[in-house]
């Protein structure tokens, strides 16, 4: 467990009222160049007593939010000794009455006398079986009147603790998927003149309003598109936003070696290899955009797959989808499934498309191999990652990574396919990425034909037209409508 000096040193706030300039997390917040918007600070309810999660892929900023949850805390009145906030990643490893103790003798050195208090629980996924520490404390009667805000890195235990371990143990706790930031916000950044993002649905921004908000936008377009050029290599994660809206020309190597190494550790925490994750995302950036199956995936890899795989092309496909779901319940994949036409879910038997969960990874993953990027297919990528933000249901958002329950990939009884369907069965929405020099006018009516009635439209690289037959969006125009 913690010792009384770190967790004295996790909370400054007990001993000094200018804390906030002394900050790690603060001060490199102050000098980004862009604020980037974090809507869960604000929406966490800091009056009625609850267990909060905050799910995410490691450097998204949720350590930021704790010390931003704190704060509004603090200035909205909070006694300082009833703020506690601790640091867990030194608890990796050690069983679940480490976490009790270290909570105990935390609030027992805060003694801030009476009153709810906000406890801040960070990375508590990297404490055992967390979420029998945090039922353990919600039971004994140690923080059933507070508010709890606890975050983590891995859907697979943040998952089980949030939906199997804490059934009435919650109060109004909710979940909160703080992914990296989207198109629009990454364009904001980039570039002070662009409005903010649209936040619609594919129907809303072919409704009357939407057509004309889209051609109101159209006057942005040449900035969009040199902003989606920039985010298809930096991505979202806050420390490469702040590099691009800084003016560099590429992500820097530190900003890279952080996320690969925090791909690196998670996966080896589960027994994952190195070499064998860099060759399977060789294979996904090879296949962005196409049809994969666990089997051809398996047959292609020429390292082994950890523990369970063997090398010169003879990997286990149940070994190479347990990777895939790895990468994908820590938010470095996004897995989509067709689209059972006779169930209304996905076909998990057929083939699928893997797509990265933040550009930056794609650009990574070129780099380290020396592979050429396919630009039709990174914007697809791209695509893919704004409907699920604007379609998937915000309680299963941040645990179906892995097989997302609104957002599928739909193929024709011919053999083709549209590129994403969105939404429940009885209102799905189509979209097709077309983004290149010249629309092929046959395959743009495609997705009408597959799904006739349904809203449906295909993103382009420069044209913008609604009509009876197709609806054509410049893809990046498209992605600024879908974020918000």
């Amino acid at each position: 467990m913690l010792d009384d000096r770190q967790i004295v040193r996790f909370n400054p706030w007990w001993v000094s009222a200018g804390w906030e300039a002394d900050d790690p997390h603060l001060r490199r917040l102050e000098t980004q160049p862009a604020r980037l918007p974090a809507p869960q600070v604000e929406e966490i309810d800091l009056e009625r007593p609850a267990v909060h999660v905050l799910r995410g892929p490691r450097q998204v900023g949720k350590s930021t939010d704790l010390k931003l949850i704190a704060r509004r805390a603090l200035r909205g009145g909070a006694p300082p000794r009833r703020v506690v906030y601790l640091s867990l990643d030194l608890l990796e490893g050690q069983p679940p009455s480490a976490l009790v103790g270290t909570v105990e003798r935390a609030l027992e050195l805060a003694a801030g006398g009476e009153g709810r208090r906000l406890i801040l629980l960070d990375e508590v996924t990297s404490a055992g079986r967390w979420q029998v520490a945090v039922k353990t404390l919600w039971d004994d009667g140690l923080v059933d009147r507070d508010v709890v805000v606890c975050t983590g890195s891995s859907a697979i235990d943040l998952a089980e603790g949030a939906a199997e371990r804490l059934p009435g143990r919650r109060g109004g706790g909710r979940d909160f998927l703080v992914l990296p930031q989207g198109f629009a916000a990454f364009a904001r950044a980039t570039d002070g003149a662009v409005p903010p993002g649209l936040g619609l649905g594919v129907a809303d921004l072919l409704s009357p309003d939407g057509q004309a908000a889209l051609r109101d936008a159209q006057v942005h377009l040449p900035a969009l598109r040199r902003a989606l050029e920039r985010y298809l290599r930096f991505g979202g994660l806050p420390a490469a936003v702040a590099e691009a809206a800084g003016g560099r020309a590429e992500p820097s190597e530190e900003v890279r070696r952080v996320l690969w190494d925090s791909l690196v550790r998670e996966a080896g925490r589960r027994g994952a290899s190195a070499p064998a994750l860099q060759a399977l995302l060789e294979r996904v950036l090879g296949s962005l955009g196409s049809k994969l199956s666990w089997s051809r995936l398996g047959r292609e890899m020429d390292v082994p797959l950890g523990r369970g795989g063997r090398a010169g092309g003879g990997g286990d496909p149940r070994t190479v989808q347990s990777y895939v779901e790895l990468l994908a319940a820590n938010y470095f994949a996004l897995v989509l499934y067709f689209w059972k036409q006779d169930s209304g879910g996905s076909d998990r038997p057929k083939d699928k498309k893997v797509y990265f969960g933040d550009p930056l990874l794609a650009t990574i993953v070129a780099d380290r191999v020396g592979q050429a990027r396919d630009p039709h297919a990174d914007v697809e990528n791209a695509v893919a990652l704004a409907l699920y933000r604007r379609y998937e249901p915000a309680e299963r958002s941040a645990e179906s990574f892995a097989a997302p329950e609104r957002l599928h990939v739909w193929g024709t009884r011919r053999g083709g396919e549209v590129d994403f369907v969105c939404g429940p069965r009885g209102g799905i929405e189509a979209v097709e990425v077309a983004d290149r020099a010249t629309v092929d006018r046959r395959k743009a009516t495609a997705p009408g034909r597959a799904l006739p009635g349904r809203p449906a439209v295909v993103a382009t690289r420069n044209e913008l037209e609604f009509g009876s037959t197709a609806n054509l969006i410049p893809a990046a125009l498209l992605l600024w409508g879908l974020s918000g």
